[in-house]
C-alpha cells in the first residue's frame, strides 16, 4: 500500500496548529483575541489533527487564542460544563469506567 503524497500547505498548517495546541497545553482557560472573557479550553479535531478550541465554539480559530490566567468567566462555557449527562430513553446506557 503506498502512502498517498501530502500537500505541504496542509501539513504546514497542521504543524502550526500543533504547536499551538503545545502552547496553550498548561493554560487554565484562554482569551479570544483581545477580549476580557475567560473560556474553557478543550481540543477538536480537524483534518486528523488535535487542535485547542472553546468549549462554547465562540471562536473556530485556534490561532486567536491566547492563554490567560484565572478562572472561566464564559458563562456558556461554565454552563457547558455543569451539564449532566442524562440517560436517553430507549438509549443503552454506558458503563462506568
Amino acid at each position: 500500500m503506498s502512502e498517498q503524497p501530502r500537500d505541504p500547505e496542509v501539513e504546514h498548517l497542521a504543524a502550526t496548529l500543533r504547536r499551538r495546541r503545545e502552547e496553550l497545553a498548561g493554560a487554565s482557560g484562554v482569551r479570544i483575541g483581545r477580549g476580557t472573557v475567560v473560556h474553557e479550553l478543550t481540543t477538536h479535531m480537524w483534518a486528523g489533527v488535535a487542535v485547542p478550541a472553546v468549549a462554547c465554539h465562540a471562536a473556530v480559530d485556534p490561532l486567536r487564542l491566547t492563554a490567560a490566567a484565572g478562572p472561566v468567566s464564559c458563562r456558556r462555557c461554565s454552563r457547558r460544563g455543569r451539564q449532566e449527562q442524562r440517560q436517553v430513553p430507549g438509549q443503552l446506557a454506558l458503563p462506568d469506567e
